[in-house]
């Protein structure tokens, strides 16, 4: 086997360091390639609103890999011209990209990223190019040439990796299946919640049911309001956490949770690190995941939350999709009927009474997060660069 190349650059279009669960997949991404050996230089746009910490600072990872700012256009501040706007700015990063390696990486560098358009650009002079599909591509004559120039593409579920494969006629080499991933080693040393618990004056005898994340993505619901549907239906024992999502989501949410009458029965934390998500998942009885049924929940994603789930050891109740069954099944979680809100509230009455069976299905989503750490993730990567 070939040795693996040394040198990589991540490209990454959004607001860096962000709130939002693709950067901080991002900074991870990048923090396992420098663990592993591999010199990382992660390329950013300098875009207004970003935080002025450090990713190690923002995120809690390591200080391990090389941040460039690149020049843009931000204009997404504007709220009419948003289309044109983020348009304007990845067109003008895409180019500034192509630039900066053009000047400092060395022809068989590794440009890997989930940027559709630097990477084909990069492609131009840069053969060694990987491409993490995340959302699912159109079926247009731009996404084929990209697909007929990178290496070959890193693919988060099974359904796009056989979808891709025939549509744009890709051959099954070129195609390298990896989920998402999560750090484990994280949550074994995250205690178990209690003090925190005890910070936000909850009982011990509540049912704490947590949701992590944004509420909303790609101005798509994500099941929050079935998560109210199911509060109205549960007994005054249960609360929800709703940790994360932003200020704007979360004062949507409240007003929604005032006109149905249960806004004492959640607990809004705002944005919290993501170094201090494991305590808080540790903290609740339940964690659930109540996406909606469209096609980009039930084939498109591989959710970070999920993995994370895993491994906080807490019983799961999530929507039963194709692509959460790809990652936790019946023997380690309970799936539920996605949009419904009664048979949301069953099955979590069925994780916080039935404590032997949610013991067991906790232990096994554990064992499954085991096999899906940003270290073992990394490493099977690496593996296939090694073959470039």
């Amino acid at each position: 086997m070939r040795p693996v190349h040394k040198e990589l650059f991540l490209i990454f279009h959004g607001r860096f360091p962000g709130e939002k669960a693709a950067a901080v997949f991002a900074a991870k991404n990048a923090e396992a390639f420098a663990d592993a050996g591999v010199s990382v230089t992660f390329l950013a746009p300098r875009r207004l609103g970003r935080s002025r910490n450090t990713p190690a600072e923002f995120y809690g990872v390591k200080n391990n890999f090389k941040v460039v700012y690149l020049p843009t256009i931000d204009l997404l501040f504007l709220p009419f011209f948003k289309r044109l706007a983020f348009a304007a700015s990845y067109i003008v990063f895409s180019k500034m990209v192509l630039l900066y390696l053009l000047f400092f990486a060395k022809k068989d560098a590794v440009v890997y990223s989930n940027e559709a358009l630097p990477l084909l650009f990069a492609s131009l002079r840069f053969p060694n190019t990987v491409y993490e599909v995340h959302d699912f591509p159109r079926n247009t004559r731009f996404y084929k040439t990209l697909f007929r120039r990178v290496r070959f593409a890193v693919v988060t579920n099974r359904w796009k990796q056989g979808r891709i494969a025939e549509l744009f006629d890709v051959p099954a080499e070129r195609l390298f299946y990896e989920p998402n991933a999560v750090d484990v080693e994280s949550f074994s040393g995250a205690g178990n919640g209690v003090l925190l618990r005890k910070s936000y004056d909850i009982p011990e005898e509540t049912f704490l049911i947590g949701y992590a994340g944004s509420l909303r993505t790609m101005d798509m619901e994500k099941g929050v309001g079935t998560l109210f549907s199911a509060m109205k239906l549960l007994g005054p024992d249960f609360k929800a956490l709703i940790i994360g999502g932003s200020k704007e989501d979360a004062d949507y949410y409240k007003r929604m949770a005032s006109g149905m009458g249960i806004e004492r029965k959640l607990i809004f934390t705002g944005w919290v690190k993501h170094s201090s998500v494991p305590q808080y998942l540790k903290m609740c009885d339940v964690l659930i995941s109540p996406f909606p049924k469209n096609d980009h929940y039930n084939f498109y994603m591989s959710p970070m939350k999920i993995f994370e789930y895993m491994a906080s050891g807490v019983p799961i109740v999530a929507s039963d999709l194709n692509s959460i069954r790809e990652i936790i099944d019946d023997a380690s979680a309970f799936l539920v009927e996605p949009e419904n809100a009664e048979a949301l509230a069953e099955g979590i009455n069925r994780a916080v009474t039935d404590r032997t069976e949610s013991r067991r299905r906790a232990v096994r989503a554990l064992e499954i997060a085991g096999d899906h750490t940003w270290k073992k993730r990394t490493e099977r990567i690496i593996g296939r660069l090694s073959t470039l």
